[in-house]
């Protein structure tokens, strides 16, 4: 139920985003147009939405409960410098786990680590 909440609070929140002209922080309003919006949820969580806009913004996620919330999809944009910027994620038990060529890499450990931990 929260996470249906969630889903329309934010798509609300986009729509007016947009008809009001927010510049999104960096000053810069593109009047981008919306092209694609699709929506769809059932009885047992599952759902699915994506949207694109005419600058190549887009999001696409599903996701269903399984003993807690679990999403995956991808989202892009391009960046106030002018890069495009893909993410690809999974939100699961494991917590949010993005990836992306933008995204930096972690040095590797000067360890290895030898215990693992039980919960």
């Amino acid at each position: 139920m929260a996470a249906r909440v969630l889903l329309v609070v934010a798509a609300l929140v986009a729509l007016v985003s947009c008809e009001r002209g927010y510049s999104g922080g960096g000053g810069r309003f593109s009047g981008a147009a919306l092209l694609n919006d699709q929506r769809s949820q059932n009885a047992y969580g599952e759902y699915s939405f994506q949207y694109e806009t005419s600058d190549g913004t887009f999001r696409q996620e599903e996701g269903a409960q399984n003993n807690g919330q679990v999403s995956r999809g991808r989202y892009a944009f391009t960046s106030p410098e002018g890069q495009p910027v893909e993410i690809a994620f999974t939100a699961d038990h494991g917590g949010f786990q993005p990836s992306g060529a933008v995204l930096p890499v972690p040095p590797q450990l000067p360890y290895q680590r030898v215990q693992a931990f039980n919960h």
